[in-house]
């Protein structure tokens, strides 16, 4: 067993976590028959779980027939196992996670990790390719230089002159995939890497899948921001999901789009940031400089089938910002919305061929978007 390995993912975890499924789909099906034997004429309704996760919050509703509590207590108990598995292979903050055992080795031999983590790596390595750099996990020791992540002193900008020495040590193609699909190797010993602008869009997938397994075929999930939504609402509408405004003095819904089975990250500069010498520096440090973004107060919104990638095309899209990123975006075939200040006290927006299309115009009514909640996330807004 490996240090830091807990029971959990021992020999036996594997029989043990076939069993909790079985039984969460039993609990499932029970739960459904006995609804709408007791309820044969009453239409399904919305219940909602929350909860905490990665540092933020989830969210998730669904469309269920009335009075199927174990349903939607089977429904929480496997969104918590799949957003705890996820937080305990990708969190910085803990220091017993996968990626911190991964980061604290300095060696260049293959170190064995999960399935779930080779999987996020290799998203995400598609994403770097596609654009040139921009978004790389292995940003991870320049977003502590600027005081940033679980490692940084916020409010401490970096001293110029030991940008050279961290970024020698930055490049996603310095970190590679074996063979097997089994383990992750380093070819320069001293990086490591941060998977915080992807992990909480794999999360929100983890959990929906956990859903569709389950037979549910209208839900939607968020994390931190991040969401995925799948068929209808009981009335038949899609559900609405509310882009917030980059004012990092109020939260406030700018504007909607109905989401159907598709998926909506946002990132930006405008919540995350510190003020240092009358300069404001952004968490989104860009991995070909070494530097904070150049701050604006700025959103980016992509939608996407999966969350997992609309998180890490949402990172990489703020990095490269208006121009190149919707020019990146029309030729990936990405929608993707900049909101962006007009100088004039409101906001202009840039987007890409494909958004109004997928977004069907964003054309929700001033009553909807008043009904939808705020997040605790960073960026985004919720889901109603």
């Amino acid at each position: 067993m490996r240090s830091g390995q807990s029971e959990s993912t021992g020999p036996y975890s594997g029989w043990r976590t076939a069993a909790a499924i079985a039984g969460i789909i039993a609990l499932f099906v029970l739960g459904s028959v006995v609804s709408r034997y007791l309820y044969p004429d009453r239409p399904p309704v919305v219940q909602e779980l929350s909860g905490s996760t990665m540092g933020t919050t989830w969210t998730a509703k669904l469309v269920v027939p009335p009075g199927a509590t174990s349903l939607v207590a089977a429904a929480r108990d496997s969104i918590v196992a799949r957003l705890d598995r996820v937080n305990a292979s990708m969190s910085t903050w803990d220091p017993a996670s996968e990626i911190s055992l991964f980061n604290r080795t300095v060696s260049v031999e293959p170190f064995p990790v999960s399935v779930e983590f080779v999987d996020v790596v290799r998203r995400a390595e598609t994403v770097s390719r596609a654009t040139g750099g921009a978004f790389d996990v292995t940003v991870a020791p320049l977003v502590a230089l600027w005081g940033f992540g679980a490692n940084g002193t916020p409010g401490d900008p970096a001293d110029p002159s030991a940008l050279p020495a961290v970024m020698a040590h930055v490049g996603y193609t310095k970190l590679q995939i074996s063979g097997d699909g089994r383990a992750l190797r380093k070819t320069d010993p001293e990086i490591s890497i941060d998977l915080s602008a992807i992990a909480k869009g794999y999360g929100v997938d983890r959990a929906a899948e956990a859903l569709a397994s389950m037979g549910l075929a209208a839900y939607a999930v968020e994390v931190g921001g991040e969401l995925r939504a799948r068929g209808r609402k009981p009335d038949g509408t899609p559900w609405l999901v509310g882009i917030e405004a980059p004012d990092p003095t109020a939260r406030i819904v700018l504007r909607s789009i109905p989401l159907l089975d598709a998926s909506v990250a946002t990132s930006g500069d405008y919540r995350n940031f510190y003020e240092s010498s009358g300069t404001r520096y952004a968490h989104i440090v860009d991995p070909r400089t070494g530097s904070p973004v150049p701050w604006q107060g700025f959103s980016v919104t992509v939608i996407h089938s999966s969350a997992t990638l609309a998180d890490a095309w949402a990172t990489g899209l703020s990095v490269l910002g208006p121009a190149e990123g919707i020019a990146l975006a029309d030729r990936e075939g990405l929608a993707v919305l900049f909101v962006l200040p007009d100088g004039a006290g409101g906001y202009r927006e840039l987007s890409s061929e494909a958004w109004d299309s997928e977004s069907d115009g964003g054309n929700a009514s001033t009553t909807a978007r008043a009904q939808i909640p705020i997040t605790n996330g960073m960026t985004g807004a919720g889901i109603s």
